[in-house]
């Protein structure tokens, strides 16, 4: 799984957690219900990713887990149709929206697969200068 509900606890107050998960007596038991909306994050992830990169990750990239958490905490939404989605709905979009980007390979995730495994501040023999664009046209000197 590319999250936990220790991922999820820092983006959501666990005591809402654990009221999307409460299903009352002889309900599904809510490690269960939290493990079944990651693993529906990570199938959606793994459509898109799977695109540019063998899938399941591993390890997994700082970006899959973050996807993964938010959209788990969208999926325990969805269960109480009765609650209005709100932010989560709107981030389950902005989600969306960035794997799609990255399958499109506009952004990358930092594993080899993508290009991104190794970025070129991690090589000390790479240097890199940024200038301003130049105020005159110095040819004519």
């Amino acid at each position: 799984m590319y999250a936990s509900k220790a991922d999820l606890d820092k983006l959501i107050a666990p005591d809402l957690i654990d009221q999307l998960c409460d299903d009352g007596p002889g309900g599904q038991a809510p490690d269960d219900v939290i493990a079944e909306a990651i693993e529906q994050a990570d199938r959606e992830i793994d459509a898109y990713l799977g695109q540019i990169s063998p899938v399941p990750l591993s390890p997994v990239p700082p970006i899959a887990n973050m996807i993964s958490a938010k959209i788990a905490i969208y999926n325990l939404h969805r269960r109480r149709p009765h609650l209005e989605l709100g932010e989560w709905g709107e981030e389950y979009k902005r989600c969306v929206k960035l794997l799609e980007k990255i399958a499109k390979k506009e952004i990358s995730i930092g594993t080899p697969d993508d290009g991104g495994g190794q970025s070129q501040a991690a090589d000390p023999a790479r240097m890199a200068v940024v200038t301003p664009s130049p105020y005159f046209d110095l040819s004519d000197f």
